[in-house]
């Protein structure tokens, strides 16, 4: 194993590490921001660390420096063999970040009642601070608050550091977690991630770091070797939020952001709000914040993935991490957004290379700073088209 190698370490179901695979073939694993990871893992079958490599055991995936990558369960663990391998074979091993315990869980409206006594249609946020939000909603219907048919004696959370603005929203009975918290995370600008710590798989929520001015990435800066970005239009650029309906009467709402890219472009998404009781005081709140919502998870999407490569001074897992924000010049200009994700592909014998996508995947409020380049460039082109017709 090179010396740049990523480390990999197995642990059993009660995350305790058992030993260390050091001979691998090749290793692939793509950490996400507040999404869900993965990993894969060849090694050969002749391997005496196969009998370590068992569905329901995980791995913890560091870099050479002791830097944690991700960790997460074993989901599945594949023999192949050709006619031109020698020896035993192979095995593909592969599997999921500790995140996904989030995607196994629902909201209910009661989380400290038994399932026959789920008679609300709601579970209500009212005026918390988003990380609070997202502390509570995990503790009451996962972790260490939740009914005792339900608590994941492996969960634990963080420290609560009231990071993001405060938030009023009503949830819809049982919606997936996972997705509450990142409508929640990705509206409030704040990260999370599931990962073990010790003992236990800790729930972390944080505030993505800005290194847009130590983190930046240029072919004439020797770090880049290729670069490519991409854009897709908005699916919503009209929010018509329709509260009450049922037991009280229905207000209707129209929130509009327009598109840069398709300025004139109007799509209409319905936002309903029917459960909400039009008589509350915190309506306009609520309201407010399922548009936001629904305005920037529709927002068009540009994408910018790089190849970067490491430096003495500028290295992926000590300089700058999943969810940091960097710069790239993209021909002339110089963007600057969040790393969504990072794919590390790493042979033994080979060392790592990182590619990282570069780009906001759910909106920054607004629009991703690509997609607004991109409009810009869309202008100055007519613009100058404009000149010489004329």
């Amino acid at each position: 194993m090179t010396s740049t190698a990523l480390r990999v370490y197995v642990r059993n179901p009660t995350l305790e590490r058992i030993g260390q695979i050091d001979d691998y073939t090749s290793l692939t694993v793509i950490p996400r921001y507040n999404a869900i990871g993965s990993f894969v893992l060849e090694i050969s079958a002749d391997s005496g660390k196969t009998n370590l490599l068992a569905e329901g055991n995980g791995l913890i995936i560091r870099t050479a420096d002791g830097t944690l990558v991700d960790s997460g369960p074993i989901r599945t663990v594949d023999w192949s063999r050709s006619t031109g391998d020698s020896g035993a074979g192979k095995l593909t091993v592969a599997g999921l970040s500790d995140t996904e315990i989030l995607a196994r869980y629902t909201c209910w409206p009661a989380p400290d009642s038994d399932i026959g006594s789920q008679a609300d249609a709601v579970y209500k946020v009212s005026a918390v601070v988003a990380e609070t939000a997202m502390r509570t909603l995990v503790n009451v219907n996962a972790g260490p608050g939740a009914l005792a048919a339900r608590k994941n004696a492996l969960l634990t959370l963080a420290a609560d550091g009231t990071r993001g603005p405060t938030i009023t929203r009503q949830l819809n009975q049982f919606d997936s977690l996972l997705t509450i918290l990142q409508d929640i995370a990705n509206a409030a600008g704040l990260g999370f991630r599931v990962v073990q710590a010790g003992g236990a798989l800790q729930l972390q929520v944080y505030e993505p770091t800005d290194r847009s001015g130590t983190a930046r990435f240029a072919f004439d800066f020797g770090n880049l070797t290729d670069a490519n970005y991409s854009t897709t239009p908005p699916t919503c650029t009209r929010a018509v939020v329709v509260a009450g309906g049922q037991t009280s009467p229905r207000v209707c709402a129209t929130y509009d952001r327009a598109d840069p890219l398709f300025p004139g472009l109007t799509v209409e998404q319905f936002v309903d709000l029917t459960g909400v009781d039009t008589a509350a005081a915190d309506l306009t709140a609520q309201m407010d914040q399922a548009a936001e919502e629904a305005l920037t998870s529709g927002a068009g999407r540009g994408t910018l993935a790089i190849s970067p490569i490491d430096i003495p001074n500028l290295q992926y897992g000590r300089d700058y991490q999943v969810g940091d924000t960097v710069s790239a010049k993209v021909r002339d200009s110089w963007l600057i957004d969040v790393v969504r994700e990072v794919t590390l592909s790493c042979t033994a014998s080979g060392g790592t290379t990182v590619k990282a996508a570069v780009g906001s995947s759910d909106g920054d409020g607004v629009v991703d700073r690509i997609y607004k380049y991109l409009a810009q460039v869309k202008k100055d082109v007519g613009r100058l088209k404009t000149r010489k017709a004329a």
